[in-house]
């Protein structure tokens, strides 16, 4: 028996989370996340000292989000204006809730002041611009007399309507404001009516995607120069407009990282172009098929970071993209694509001090850590999450199985703890959501639970998931086919290549993507005892018109709108439950309004009148993101719900395993 104690539901409350690391000079910060069951996530600004090695904790407050430096001595924040201290006792908190203290933090030694309250909602800093004064980012509404923001009711005449995470969004729109802390003076109004969605700044320039909202919402945006010195707004791209992942100014122009979605629908990777705002030219200068960005899932994220990076003066971006199951980061200065690291694990944030690479990253098996790259290679800088250096974490082995196309995959599985060559044990087949996203080979505390439970679990990246370049991410049309024979195919080569798996004892579980591939499995046969079906999609249909990205995910990924109907309903799970046996559990919250709440409800009704065992566990004021980002009380209950459901209708019941290997315990 194995020493370490295992993975249990609220170790979730020990782990530390990390993100958001930014550099000025020789200064490295970044933000800590702790959970807590009162107070969610204790977020507080962290600094890596290179001289000494040491890491230190900078705040106290538990309650920093978003920051920015002024200097290399001092850090700017927001909080809203009824989270500052000095506002406790205000009684009219929605009025206070609509304004935003602007703290300044001295790096040196001192607490965090406030500096002023600024009349913006929900602002963060955008930039702080070379003479000082602040680029802010807010919400604004605009008003009409059917509408106040006190009435008891909801008035809907837009699409979307609401967002998951945001709500009803009625009229808001994201708007830039231009705060001087020299004269104190604010000026909110720089971007009139258009909605803003990615920011750069370069000198006197601003560059900002966005689009004016109409009745619907635009899917492609235009890129935008507001002038400060004239506060004039010019539309740069009013005859190439596409889906916008980032804009990034310097000294060369302005680099657009977009997609005109002609090619592979809006799940296309992006083009690099680069703009001259002086001349108009707008020229493709990277046809980067890979994905942009970090797409590898986990449950042990809660810090946001950045995707990239530009040096402004010397033009060259740095970004991450995700490359199978990992994250390179890759050098692009207009000509050369520059490979400058290739990393088996994640990269949630980055950036470059005295031109020095640090990350926040996570590594095989592992959670995240401090690292600075040094000679090529990155070395760990942080002892976080010594917690698991106590625990049984499975290490991930893996498995090659053909896919639809009879070409090579790669998949994994995890190990049970204590695995004994002469017993049998159940599995779990885990599917990950998206569906362009992908699985990596990092510690994922919910896959590490079940298998200190006793279960192997299996895991991989079927046809339509991300880092494989376009054409294996494009599963327009064909959801439930080609990916569903993936998912059989690897299941079946997981149970060639271990033969302490059971077959007659497999589950299945998995979240939105994953959540609709669990309905069409269990809909299209009987051989998973159990299964959990969360944030789920049954019905194409409904999702149309209910989903706050329903009708253009709809018709993009399905290749049909409400005009073919049964084209929407051919790909539906719900369209098959009458042949559902297997015993399913459903995960759903009441404010998702990505795979909204009657998505599952309608699965869970036709497997109810069937009188197959099944139960739904319904989180209240939680949102898609429960189990990454929800309130931790609800995370562990989540966790509670899953494994008390696996091992009710697939326990962990042990055989003799005649076939048993005889090299023992692969870990």
């Amino acid at each position: 028996m194995s020493e370490l104690k295992p993975i249990s539901v609220r170790d979730l409350l020990e782990f530390s989370f990390y993100g958001d690391l930014k550099t000025c000079g020789s200064r490295i910060l970044f933000i800590q996340a702790k959970a807590d069951e009162k107070k969610n996530y204790i977020r507080d600004l962290m600094e890596y000292h290179p001289e000494s090695g040491k890491i230190t904790q900078l705040t106290h407050r538990g309650n920093i989000g978003t920051y920015q430096f002024r200097d290399e001595n001092s850090v700017y924040f927001c909080l809203p204006e009824q989270s500052n201290e000095n506002n406790k006792n205000q009684e009219n908190k929605e009025e206070a809730s609509t304004g935003t203290s602007l703290m300044l933090l001295p790096l040196d030694g001192g607490e965090a002041y406030q500096e002023d309250v600024l009349d913006l909602k929900g602002a963060s800093i955008a930039a702080v611009l070379e003479d000082g004064k602040l680029l802010m980012s807010y919400s604004w509404k605009e008003e009409d007399e059917a509408f106040k923001e006190d009435a008891d009711y909801e008035v809907l005449d837009e699409s979307p309507w609401y967002f998951n995470g945001s709500g009803f969004i009625r009229h808001e729109r994201n708007g830039l404001a231009l705060y001087d802390p020299k004269t104190k003076a604010l000026d909110k109004d720089l971007t009139g009516k258009l909605n803003v969605s990615a920011v750069s700044a370069f000198k006197n320039k601003i560059y900002f995607s966005g689009s004016e909202m109409k009745t619907v919402a635009a899917l492609q945006e235009s890129v935008f120069q507001l002038d400060l010195d004239t506060k004039k707004v010019t539309e740069l791209t009013a005859k190439k407009k596409m889906s916008i992942f980032s804009v990034k100014a310097c000294e060369k122009g302005v680099f657009i990282i977009g997609s005109e979605n002609k090619r592979y629908g809006l799940n296309e990777n992006p083009y690099i172009y680069l703009l001259n705002p002086e001349t108009g030219s707008f020229d493709g200068i990277l046809g980067w098929d890979e994905a942009y960005g970090n797409t590898v899932g986990t449950d042990c994220a809660a810090v946001g970071g950045n995707s990239d990076f530009i040096d402004p003066y010397t033009s060259v971006l740095s970004f991450v993209s995700t490359i199978v199951d990992h994250n390179n980061l890759y050098t692009f200065d207009g000509s050369i694509l520059h490979e400058v690291l290739e990393w088996q694990g994640t990269i949630h944030s980055f950036g470059y001090a005295n031109e020095t690479l640090y990350f926040i990253g996570a590594a095989e098996n592992e959670l995240q850590q401090l690292y600075r790259l040094e000679a090529g290679r990155p070395v760990v800088l942080s002892d976080f999450n010594e917690l698991l250096k106590e625990r049984y974490v499975a290490k991930v082995k893996p498995i090659i199985y053909l896919n639809y196309a009879n070409e090579d995959q790669m998949g994994w599985v995890l190990y049970p703890k204590d695995f004994d060559p002469k017993k049998t044990y159940p599995g779990i087949l885990d599917i990950h959501g998206g569906p362009k996203t992908v699985y990596g080979k990092v510690f994922y505390h919910e896959m590490q639970l079940w298998a200190s439970e006793g279960y192997f679990v299996f895991f991989c990246n079927p046809f339509g998931a991300d880092g494989q370049g376009n054409a294996y991410a494009d599963l327009r049309g064909k959801y439930g086919t080609d990916d569903f024979k993936d998912l059989m195919n690897f299941t079946d080569a997981v149970l060639r290549e271990v033969p302490n798996l059971d077959p007659n004892r497999l589950s299945v579980t998995g979240g939105s993507y994953g959540g609709f591939m669990t309905n069409w499995i269990i809909g299209h046969t009987d051989r998973f005892k159990a299964a959990v079906s969360q944030r789920s999609i049954s019905n194409w249909i409904s999702f149309y018109g209910t989903s706050d990205i329903g009708p253009e995910f709809t018709v993009d990924q399905q290749a049909a709108g409400l005009e073919h109907v049964s084209k929407l309903w051919e790909h539906s799970p719900l369209a098959y439950a009458s042949q559902i046996v297997t015993p399913t559990l459903f995960i759903h919250s009441d404010e998702d309004y990505r795979c909204p709440l009657e998505q599952g409800m309608q699965m869970m009704q036709s497997i109810l009148q069937k009188g197959v065992p099944t139960r739904m566990c319904l989180f209240h004021g939680e949102n898609h993101d429960l189990s990454r980002t929800g309130q931790v009380k609800h995370r562990l209950r989540r966790l509670d719900e899953i494994t008390r459901w696996m091992k009710k209708y697939n326990p962990v019941n042990h055989s003799i395993n005649n076939e048993g290997k005889k090299e023992g315990n692969p870990q």
